[in-house]
């Protein structure tokens, strides 16, 4: 099965092409940049040239669509939207032409409006879970939630040809970038309440890459994707509380358990975290 990985020279695209190459893939990595560290067959592929995208997807058998910017700061607004959402578009327009009938596509928990909202977001309930009323308002956040739409928009137009997932992953870490970004915040709560103090291994977003390329989905899905707890020490009943004292408790969290319902990625991916900080050498 040859699969195509936009933004492979990234954190996270990195691991994946790591992960599919040992479990037999054939993969191709695209990028506007080249790789640190050749991994996989490597072509310098801008994603919002349609040609270009079309050129580097004729033959595959699925897409893995990584590439993004991937927060709304060292960008203007106008440029994180419009990169994001043609490069999107362009994936899903060169899989109805190839006729592709698979494309995982790399969402976000911020369709909840977080991290970077411009006003406070009031969340109903936690933990979180696919059915919770999604609320962007910047241009990062309104780019994924509208990339989840493009990606229906297809499944409707292929009538069965094609079949999406979404995977909305939290803040993406190494145990390195753990280490030097995330355990500051274990003095400053207020500093990770946007983030919902959530976040994911790239290991474990490799494997619900694997498993969403797998999976035996038909039309568009969408799951959130976390590690099982928090990047706090602190409890998360306690931080859910004192940081969103409006949102409903749905179920009872214990210890740091993470504030994002997985449950649905479980049943239909077979998808269960791997990976937490508490398990890293340096801890």
């Amino acid at each position: 099965m040859k699969v195509v990985v936009t933004g492979g020279s990234g954190l996270a695209g990195s691991a994946v092409l790591w992960h599919l190459l040992d479990t037999g893939y054939d993969v191709l990595s695209v990028d506007r940049r080249p790789p640190p560290h050749p991994i996989a067959e490597f072509r310098l592929v801008d994603c919002e040239d349609l040609g270009q995208v079309y050129g580097a997807s004729h033959g595959a058998d699925a897409i893995v669509h990584l590439a993004a910017i991937p927060r709304p700061i060292h960008h203007t607004p106008d440029q994180v939207f419009g990169a994001n959402i043609m490069a999107t578009f362009n994936i899903f327009e060169a899989a109805a032409a190839l006729q592709i009938p698979r494309v995982v596509y790399v969402s976000s928990m911020s369709v909840l409006g977080l991290p970077f909202s411009y006003q406070p977001i009031r969340l109903a309930y936690l933990p979180i879970d696919e059915a919770h009323p999604k609320a962007p308002q910047d241009a990062y956040a309104l780019s994924k939630t509208l990339g989840e739409d493009i990606a229906l928009a297809f499944v409707r137009r292929m009538a069965g040809a094609l079949s999406v997932v979404s995977l909305r992953f939290p803040w993406i870490h190494s145990p390195a970038t753990f280490k030097s970004v995330l355990t500051p915040l274990w003095d400053d709560p207020a500093g990770g309440a946007t983030n919902l103090w959530a976040y994911i291994d790239t290991r474990d977003v490799a494997r619900a890459c694997r498993l969403a390329l797998e999976a035996d989905i038909s039309g568009h899905e969408a799951f959130y994707i976390s590690a099982r707890n928090t990047f706090m020490k602190t409890d998360s009943a306690s931080l859910a509380q004192t940081y969103y004292p409006q949102a409903k408790a749905r179920s009872g969290l214990a210890g740091n358990q993470s504030l994002f319902d997985t449950s649905k990625a479980r049943r239909a991916l077979g998808y269960e975290p791997h990976y937490c900080w508490e398990d890293y050498e340096w801890i």
